[in-house]
């Protein structure tokens, strides 16, 4: 009982209201920038030939980010440089195997 009378007791100490913030005026949406990032990854496996298995992993990030912003007040403009980052990198295994015969079972007869 102590205890469902302390959580009643607790709940107006930790609701709390979520007021949601002002637009942003013009001035401030000239400062946002904007930039992405991407990552992927990819594997792929499949048969070669006799017992063998090919097995591929992929992966690839890019990323646009601003670099540098050049502003001029005089004239209420400005320029903003971006850079793009992109690499990739992929491996490739194959791998052959001699399966163990089933005993009792001969092979080709």
């Amino acid at each position: 009982m102590k205890k469902l009378i302390l959580a009643l007791a607790m709940i107006p100490l930790t609701a709390g209201v979520a007021v949601a913030g002002q637009p942003l005026t013009d001035k401030q949406m000239d400062k946002v920038t904007a930039g992405f990032s991407a990552l992927s990854y990819a594997d792929a496996q499949g048969l070669e030939g006799e017992s063998g298995i090919v097995t591929t992993y992929t992966a690839t990030l890019s990323k646009v980010a601003p670099y540098a912003r050049l502003t001029n007040p005089a004239f209420e403009q400005g320029s903003t440089l971006y850079i793009a980052v992109s690499a990739a990198q992929s491996t490739t295994l194959v791998t052959t195997y001699t399966p163990s015969p089933i005993p009792g079972t001969s092979r080709g007869n």
